[in-house]
């Protein structure tokens, strides 16, 4: 993390409250996968933004790679925008192996 902030935090107030109406005060580190995740998924060009200033590149790639909840369509622009090859990313897996057998 950018900032090393390790208190719970409003994550309605950093982000569009919409993003996570189901959530309110959210550890920044500990629950960091869920919060790119949801950002990537549904988040605006200002999410994002807000994202890549409270997350390096790297953790947001490592979420891209290793989530399997993220969204197909999610995915696949976010590696393509990375340069991550799609056999890397685990919520593609199942698709890439249906893929291969047809």
């Amino acid at each position: 993390m950018k900032n090393s902030r390790t208190k719970k935090v409003n994550v309605r107030e950093i982000f569009n409250p919409t993003l996570f109406w189901d959530a309110e005060d959210i550890d920044l580190e500990k629950n960091s996968s869920y919060i790119i995740a949801r950002v990537l998924d549904f988040g605006d060009e200002k999410d994002v933004a807000t994202l890549r200033a409270i997350y390096p590149d790297e953790k947001i790639k490592e979420v891209i790679k290793k989530r399997r909840g993220l969204m197909p369509k999610t995915a696949k622009f976010w590696a393509v925008y990375f340069g991550i090859p799609l056999k890397e990313i685990a919520c593609l897996k199942m698709y890439h192996q249906k893929m291969r057998s047809k």
